[in-house]
């Protein structure tokens, strides 16, 4: 989050370890706080900067579907994790 490439994310192939893609949401600016859907059909991530945006992505196609303009957007965004994990957990 603090590298030189943080405006970049690196796909791992959960089988191989194997970096299989590199998505940059926006040029520059930091993205963060990676967080699938409950069904695990999207990836939320934060673009963390006072023009950011929560982004939608396809976690299968790895694919943009959407972005919303939010102000320095961070935390969890899974309601249903949030409320059915354990307490003080970070799910």
């Amino acid at each position: 989050m603090n590298g030189p490439t943080r405006d970049t994310m690196q796909v791992i192939d959960k089988r191989s370890l194997e970096i299989v893609k590199d998505i940059t949401p926006v040029p520059g600016k930091t993205a963060a706080h990676v967080e699938f859907t409950r069904d695990g059909k999207y990836a939320l991530v934060s673009v963390w900067d006072i023009d950011g945006a929560l982004v939608v992505y396809d976690a299968k196609a790895l694919v943009e579907i959407t972005r919303i303009p939010m102000k320095k957007p961070s935390g969890k965004y899974n309601v249903y994790n949030k409320i059915t994990r354990s307490r003080g957990t970070s799910h």
